[in-house]
């Protein structure tokens, strides 16, 4: 009985025309849609995980680890044994204050205002389960003390340092360094030490500190022979900052002085954020596992604990053979990948 309803209702629906589509409301939408674009530093300060600074422990090795390798790869390159010195201080929230010249002030009970109430002998047991919740409190901030310390690392070396108009463009501008080429190396991307400064200054605002003389592979063969003319004359100092928006350093201080004590290398400073207790194990064996395939360097580590002295350690390893592999000679790109 219904049948033939319900037919012509279907032949109804589906003559129907369909709505169409506010194209000016669309065109309007696409209108309002702006194009933006990024710096690298913008980028990897964003998407700092890619480059291996997930956690507070793991940017700590992180960082130790691609100052070491760029140590390497500058006394690698002018064929030089490696005499790389790491040294990692560590400090409270409050030395860090007073490191930065920040006061803070603890305010009393008095001074806010409130009065703290005197328990009774009926609350007793409301009194005691009180300290048991204090002593996990206190627990649970020995933990975070742990996660918000702070980190003064440096790193000494031998290799060929740093030209002194070149460091702020090799150590404050991301992508950028002098290892791009058909040659095999640690670094490549000129990444590693940027990230470092890029984490430092997300966590503590401080800028970097670098030491260096430089000289080159020419200067290494003269030295060898006995000319010592053009052998690191001087001492270049350099405090920067990096401006992440416009990926370009910021200098704060520039200089450089005469070289008096015949040193010639890199001394690299940076404060950062770290958790030396969940990551001390893994810095310890990537110290042991570098030198067993390093044996020609000489690496050593000390590590300070600002606020508890027993905490204090030192590992070294001594060089084991005075032959080091030849430099890595750049080689043409193999016929298979150039495009015809």
């Amino acid at each position: 009985f219904f049948f033939p309803h319900c037919l012509v209702l279907g032949l109804i629906m589906a003559r129907s025309p369909a709505k169409k589509k506010d194209r000016g409301s669309q065109r309007g939408h696409d209108e309002n849609e702006v194009q933006q674009s990024k710096s690298p530093a913008e980028f990897f300060a964003e998407n700092q995980a890619i480059a291996g600074f997930d956690n507070m422990g793991k940017s700590l090795y992180t960082t130790v680890r691609e100052l070491i390798e760029n140590s390497l790869d500058a006394c690698e390159s002018v064929n030089v044994l490696p005499d790389i010195q790491l040294n990692i201080e560590e400090m409270s929230q409050s030395q860090f204050n007073v490191l930065r010249g920040v006061t803070v002030k603890k305010l009393g009970n008095n001074e806010t205002g409130t009065n703290a109430p005197v328990p009774d002998d009926s609350d007793a047991m409301t009194t005691t389960q009180g300290q048991k919740s204090s002593n996990k409190s206190n627990e649970t901030k020995k933990s975070n003390r742990s996660a918000e310390s702070y980190f003064l690392i440096s790193v000494r070396d031998n290799g060929c340092g740093m030209a002194h108009d070149a460091i702020p463009n090799l150590l404050g501008r991301v992508l950028s360094g002098s290892k791009y080429g058909v040659r095999q190396t640690r670094g490549k991307f000129g990444l590693g030490a940027k990230m470092a400064l890029i984490w430092s200054k997300k966590s503590t605002g401080v800028p970097i500190k670098i030491k260096t003389s430089h000289f080159g592979a020419s200067d290494h063969k003269r030295h060898e022979s006995g000319d010592d003319n053009r052998f690191g004359q001087e001492i270049s100092t350099c405090v920067l900052d990096i401006d992440i928006y416009k990926n370009r350093p910021r200098v704060i201080e520039h200089t450089k002085v005469p070289n008096k004590e015949g040193w010639v290398g890199t001394l690299f400073e940076v404060l950062i954020a770290g958790n030396w207790t969940t990551y001390k194990s893994r810095i310890v064996q990537y110290l042991q596992q570098l030198a067993i395939i390093t044996p020609y360097a000489k690496l050593e580590m000390r590590y300070s604990n600002r606020f508890d002295a027993k905490k204090d350690m030192a590992i070294r390893y001594d060089r084991r053979s005075e032959q080091m592999p030849p430099p890595a000679r750049e080689v043409k790109h193999h016929p298979s990948s150039v495009s015809w």
